[in-house]
């Protein structure tokens, strides 16, 4: 008898554990680095138009409810990033490798420059990718080919020079290039 009361006991903790993290997690007690990522990634953007104001670090700002961002709603990780057609300048940051759970990354229809990071590559679970309409240089990254969930891969209207890496036919998903 002694056992099960044990057992019920024990099974008792474990629920009130876990309702004490679900409590905590939906006051913002427990933290992710992706809202600190997103404010990386705003540094290396020239926001003419201000059009990401929402992006602040202020205690009370919820990165998830932010002009662009979408995340999972059990987990509150950025899973996509769509910037498209918002005139944003600069280039666009490394620390977007640091997006892990990300899905699909829109920046089509910017003014963005400079060569697309090799971080991209880290975004293991990406699987669009569309960095069309913008100025963006240099060579395409050997890195996306990592990105083996990838369907979407859409460079197209930029600056891009060199060779198309030979290793993006490795992508097993890769529908549209």
């Amino acid at each position: 008898m002694a056992f099960w009361f044990d057992l019920h006991r024990s099974h008792s903790l474990q629920v009130l554990v876990f309702l004490v993290f679900l409590v905590c997690l939906s006051f913002g007690i427990v933290d992710s680095e992706d809202g600190a990522t997103l404010l990386e990634i705003k540094k290396s953007f020239r926001d003419v138009d201000n059009v990401l104001y929402d992006w602040t670090d202020s205690p009370s700002s919820d990165y998830c409810v932010w002009r662009g961002v979408m995340c999972d709603n059990v987990t509150f990780n950025v899973i996509a990033l769509n910037l498209s057609g918002l005139n944003l300048d600069g280039e666009i940051s490394p620390s977007m490798g640091d997006l892990k759970s990300l899905l699909s990354v829109d920046l089509r229809g910017n003014c963005l420059s400079g060569q697309i990071p090799d971080e991209i590559g880290d975004c293991s679970a990406l699987k669009s990718l569309d960095l069309s309409f913008n100025a963006l240089n240099g060579d395409i990254p050997f890195s996306i080919s990592k990105l083996k969930q990838l369907e979407y891969l859409i460079l197209k209207n930029n600056q891009l020079i060199g060779l198309i890496p030979s290793t993006l036919s490795q992508i097993p998903n890769l529908k549209i290039l």
